[in-house]
């Protein structure tokens, strides 16, 4: 799963959606395998979203943007604990660790 963490919360849907979509700096050759794509912010996960494709960001040719569709998920809404500095990162969905 690929991790966006935000540092503002847009105020639509859509705006969080076009927020995560582009301009990360990420491996393209990292994501082959990625099928699910969460926007966090403090730690809480706002949102799920299906991975349709990836392809270089067309204004930042270093970065990564997404093709993304929404999905219903168990993990909206849920707190986890995931220290990192890095705001796109990927890690294993089994190994979130949910905070209460």
């Amino acid at each position: 799963m690929v991790i966006i963490k935000v540092n503002e919360v847009p105020n639509s849907k859509e705006g969080l959606k076009e927020r995560v979509r582009k301009a990360w700096k990420m491996d393209q050759g990292r994501l082959y395998n990625q099928q699910d794509l969460a926007a966090v912010y403090r730690g809480e996960i706002l949102e799920v979203y299906k991975i349709l494709g990836y392809a270089a960001d067309e204004e930042h040719t270093d970065r990564v943007a997404f093709q993304l569709e929404e999905i219903n998920s168990y993990l909206k809404g849920k707190k986890i604990a995931y220290p990192t500095a890095n705001p796109a990162t990927i890690c294993d969905i089994h190994a979130l660790k949910i905070v209460e």
